[in-house]
């Protein structure tokens, strides 16, 4: 999943400047409702800081770290993770079978799984959800996650063909019956009962029950959703308006919470829903999310009692360093499995149709062997991360080594040369880079110094892009840019959850990197029963992927939390940011 971390330098005085700034933060917001308004000062049990407004509450969409984090309090998956021991635990179901060749899953539903509204969660839920995820129509960037069940990739090819070739102002609504027939007839998965889903997977994923507990395989309210789709008469595809997701009074969820009040750039609020089957067990009965994208101000709020937790303070920053300096006891460090890198756009033209310079590998890998990571690390941060050189952090997946060729060492003389065997003799020639990156993290002074460093090495001016993060993602998704910065942080515990982003069809693949005989490794690994021959395919994919450089790895990302373990109770911060929300409990 993609990280967002905030900004800027902690401060150890407070002062009358920060209190403005925090009286003025979130004054920017779209039309509240009037469930929102009801609720605006509400009081709630728990309270934590994020820098940047949801993206979308639409789990089949998600892939951002703070999007995740909020659907896991509003929707139950199939499993769940029992912390601090990160083991997996049935969700909706309550027991589940495996076939003697591993293809065949077979879930029980618990009957007494209710949604929010009070209807019962049924297995035809998870199907339609699924369904969603895996329609083109909704551009799902974990929809490559669905190929190993059986028939959802050619599902999902065949309704790209059928959109391709609608005529606009033809019926977009009999086309859809004859997809939807389609996918009842040649995908794995089906509801043989209200409380049974039976999954057949094309081969065995030893992964398969993590990605049951993953945000994208969470289930739909099928008749509110089916409700609020309509469909698009020029190009033939569904659609739901994006307000529906923010929507208090549409929005029904079956998890621990539901969501009570949404203001832009302000907040959210959850409260307990009345409905949950496991209701008893939640320590808190309301949580608010309050969107601050100024440290500083965060701080402030949580020093003066507005909030219980903030966390993922950026470790990017000389921000962290300072705060974990003071030694106090409410600062909480924790290496993650995740990585921070700089991402290269590989298509051969940019945006503006010019060719496009990194395209070609070499160039790629001499910037990166320009980049001087123990500086970073000891210098800018300051908190001493890890230095990367692969994609996937070292020793955080059981049995998978790292790969035999890593990424560029720090080595300016060697990458000259190989800008000159690029056809740049004069690496000034070398025009038309900039570094994109948004504003609410801590990602400016990282980006400074790299500039520096490919100026000091190379002679290449590459100037700074920031903006909001909205606007940087649709950046990236067009690839809008020639370097950006980016994070990956670990969906499930093995190595294609870092390494199918960069598969030729990957939906997270922003760089747009496409080599064929990565895909085919990763193709031979998804079929390998041996599971030392699997993790060793694996192993020569990151290792192509490292020799052509679509990224620089920078540092491996550890993570700072502030919550006083005093008064939160079961936070649990762990590598791989899996939090139970509805069992914190803060002591008043």
């Amino acid at each position: 999943m993609k990280g967002l971390m905030m900004d800027k330098r902690w401060l150890t005085t407070v002062g009358c400047a920060l209190l403005m700034l925090l009286t003025a933060c979130g004054k920017e917001s779209e039309p509240t409702s009037t469930t929102a308004m009801s609720h605006t000062n509400e009081a709630a049990d728990l309270t934590f800081i994020c820098n940047v407004s949801p993206n979308t509450l639409d789990p089949q969409k998600m892939s951002w770290l703070h999007d995740i984090r909020i659907a896991n309090a509003l929707y139950e998956p199939l499993m769940r993770y029992q912390l601090p021991e990160v083991k997996l635990q049935g969700g909706v179901a309550t027991r589940w079978e495996i076939s003697a060749d591993q293809k065949t899953y077979t879930f029980h539903l618990r009957p007494q799984a209710t949604w929010s509204n009070g209807d019962p969660v049924t297995a035809n839920d998870f199907v339609y959800a699924w369904r969603r995820a895996i329609l083109p129509d909704f551009t799902a960037d974990y929809v490559q996650l669905f190929f190993c069940i059986e028939g959802a990739e050619e599902f999902f090819q065949w309704r790209q063909n059928q959109l391709a070739n609608y005529k606009p102002g033809s019926s977009a609504e009999i086309a859809w019956g004859t997809a939807r027939e389609r996918f009842t007839k040649t995908v794995g998965i089906n509801a043989p009962d209200a409380h049974t889903l039976v999954i057949q997977l094309t081969r065995p994923t030893p992964y398969f029950l993590e990605l049951c507990a993953f945000a994208t395989f969470m289930p739909n309210h099928v008749a509110s959703l089916d409700k609020a789709t309509t469909f698009n008469t020029d190009t033939g595809m569904l659609q739901i308006p994006a307000g529906f997701w923010s929507n208090p009074e549409k929005l029904i969820t079956n998890g621990p919470y539901k969501l009570t009040a949404h203001r832009f750039k302000q907040d959210l609020l959850l409260t307990q829903n009345p409905n949950w089957w496991n209701k008893a067990s939640m320590l808190n009965t309301s949580i608010r999310m309050k969107i601050i994208e100024n440290p500083q101000a965060s701080m402030l709020a949580y020093e003066n009692g507005d909030a219980n937790w903030v966390p993922e303070v950026p470790s990017a920053s000389s921000f962290a360093a300072d705060l974990v300096a003071t030694g106090r006891k409410d600062v909480h460090t924790t290496p993650w499995a995740g990585t921070y890198f700089y991402s290269f756009n590989c298509l051969p033209k940019l945006a503006d149709g010019s060719p496009n310079p990194l395209a070609d590998p070499r160039v790629r890998k001499a910037l990166a062997m320009c980049i001087d990571r123990k500086t970073i690390v000891s210098k800018i941060t300051r908190m001493n991360q890890p230095i990367a050189k692969t994609f996937i952090p070292p020793n955080k997946i059981p049995g998978y080594l790292p790969p035999e060729a890593e990424g560029a060492e720090f080595d300016p003389e060697a990458a000259r040369v190989l800008l000159k065997e690029a056809g740049y003799s004069d690496p000034s020639t070398l025009r038309g880079l900039s570094i994109l990156m948004n504003t609410d993290g801590a990602h400016e002074i990282v980006a400074q110094a790299i500039s520096s460093m490919w100026k000091k090495h190379l002679g290449i001016n590459v100037p700074l892009e920031s903006m909001e993060v909205r606007s940087f993602r649709e950046r990236l998704k067009k690839q809008h840019y020639t370097i950006a910065r980016a994070s990956w942080i670990a969906d499930y515990r093995d190595p294609t959850t870092f390494l199918d982003k960069y598969h030729s069809e990957g939906g997270n693949n922003d760089a747009k990197w496409s080599n064929k005989q990565y895909d085919t490794l990763l193709a031979k690994a998804s079929h390998e029963t041996d599971i030392y021959q699997r993790m060793q395919l694996l192993r020569q994919a990151e290792t192509l992927m490292m020799i052509e450089q679509p990224i620089a790895p920078i540092f491996h990302y550890v993570t700072l939390d502030v919550f006083d373990p005093a008064k939160v109770k079961n936070l649990h911060p762990n590598a791989w940011n899996f939090y139970r929300l509805e069992l914190i409990e803060v002591v008043k």
